[in-house]
């Protein structure tokens, strides 16, 4: 029984020590990224400039960007906005490194600069920019606004 007791311990400690080793840790850096967006119905695709993303959330066992469907519906709502493509397929691009984003942002161009059937047309800087979503991190208080009592210019009279 007691031999029993220790091998159900040891197995138990080994799934503990595995589940630990196995969890990511989500750590808050800064990217770059660029977005591309579609139609299946449109021979023209927007794409915007290399921007710089502080506070983006990455998976650092992955390294792949969290809420990266935020970021592409960001994109979506904008050109939606803007009247020019409706009903668009819009994806993100990013990377830690600046200059292998703009590899990889100059090899898009490319291929789609030499396919005739497809017109590029760039989002003026500045025109769009990412937002990074905002956190609140658990176990924290949301804190109310501080209200401030406003004094009204005739105060009511009491009869």
């Amino acid at each position: 029984m007691n031999m029993m007791l220790k091998r159900w311990g040891a197995v138990a400690f080994a799934f503990l020590c595995m589940s630990v080793s196995l969890c990511a840790k989500v750590e808050r850096t800064t990217v770059y990224m660029f977005g591309f967006s579609a139609s299946f119905t449109d021979s023209v695709a927007y794409i915007t400039d290399v921007q710089r993303v502080d506070s983006a959330y990455i998976d650092t066992k992955t390294d792949f960007l969290l809420d990266r469907v935020v970021y592409s519906d960001q994109l979506q709502v904008f050109m939606e906005s803007l009247n020019v493509m409706k009903d668009c397929t819009c994806a993100v691009l990013f990377s830690t490194k600046k200059s292998k984003l703009e590899e990889e942002y100059k090899r898009l161009r490319k291929r789609y600069q030499e396919d005739g059937g497809i017109v590029l047309k760039d989002l003026a800087a500045g025109q769009f920019k990412f937002q990074a979503p905002s956190y609140i991190p658990a176990g924290a208080k949301e804190e109310a606004p501080e209200e401030t009592e406003q004094k009204s210019e005739n105060p009511e009279k009491e009869e």
